[in-house]
């Protein structure tokens, strides 16, 4: 890597707040995901003309909509819609380990809220974790119990989000006990984990594509509110949260485009839903790391409520 190389490297890492980390914390993650990659192809190699799913329950509802051509004696139904989620748990691995790597560095005067408060990365690396499980098991054997947690998966990626765009606009709340304000992370993380509960108890079962959407929306529109209520940002954050919104409404079009058979091959490789889960899985991380391009005040941020509180009585 030539000089100037290496300083633009370092300038990109100050810029998004990784200038503290370094390579050898993202060994881990790179040996977990090679090892979980090599496990699978291998396990798939031995049981590929095996029929594994004869004796579960059937999904329901969208799991028949797929373009994809369905090899339902062998073990994995659908081939490009199951290798696919691999995106998500790269970038769910990745991070969850700069969760990890912001709580060992531990830089609580940080003025990014994620360096911060590194539980909405984990949160976030889970949530993504666990949905490439649920989505690659899912197609992999089209059956109810997967479809569940495929779908819950896809709730929890998108309520992680929602609970970190609340944070930003809620970071603190007034604690009487000890007459200051103090941050509100632990709350928000909570109620996410609470509703992720409720949607695995049963609310999973609402129709997918009416309110799927609708959670997508009310992210994008606390997101926007968030943004004019600021005002000012970056030129990077500013092409970040715009890229991250670009390749989303692309992926939504081939999801669409699948759906609808318009741009169906059964047997080919390049299926739209497919590339629909490593366009989204690249959507989550690009707007990701928009988010740990901003910078606040926060002790500012605390005295000015506090002021206003006091004021106020």
């Amino acid at each position: 890597m030539s000089l100037f190389s290496n300083l633009k490297w370092r300038y990109l890492r100050y810029r998004v707040s990784l200038d503290n980390h370094n390579l050898k914390g993202y060994v881990l993650p790179s040996i977990i995901f090679s090892f979980i990659t090599i496990a699978l192809v291998v396990a798939y190699k031995f049981l590929q003309y095996t029929s594994l799913w004869t004796n579960w329950k059937a999904a329901e509802n969208n799991a028949l909509t797929f373009c994809e051509h369905n090899r339902v004696t062998e073990a994995i139904v659908q081939p490009a819609n199951t290798w696919s989620n691999f995106g998500f748990l790269m970038v769910g691995l990745l991070l969850v380990f700069i969760g990890i790597n912001d709580l060992k560095i531990r830089k609580p005067s940080s003025n990014n809220l994620l360096v911060r408060y590194p539980g909405f990365s984990i949160l976030l690396g889970a949530s993504c974790i666990y949905l490439f499980f649920g989505s690659f098991l899912y197609h992999a054997s089209l059956s109810y119990f997967f479809q569940k947690l495929d779908i819950t998966g896809m709730y929890a990626v998108v309520l992680s989000l929602i609970a970190y765009n609340l944070f930003r606009l809620f970071p603190t709340r007034y604690a009487k006990l000890k007459k200051n304000y103090a941050s509100n992370h632990h709350v928000i993380i909570v109620a996410a984990v609470l509703f992720n509960l409720v949607f695995f108890a049963g609310l999973w079962k609402v129709n997918v594509n009416v309110l799927f959407p609708a959670a997508i929306i009310v992210l994008m529109i606390i997101n926007i509110f968030y943004n004019r209520s600021q005002g000012q940002f970056s030129k990077l954050y500013r092409y970040l949260f715009h890229l991250s919104i670009i390749v989303l409404l692309f992926s939504t079009t081939l999801w669409i485009l699948d759906r609808q058979d318009i741009w169906c091959i059964p047997t080919s490789i390049w299926q739209g839903h497919a590339l629909w889960h490593i366009l989204n899985a690249t959507s989550i991380f690009i707007l990701y790391m928009c988010y740990r391009t901003e910078t606040l005040d926060v002790e500012l941020l605390y005295k000015d409520k506090e002021h206003l509180y006091h004021n106020f009585k």
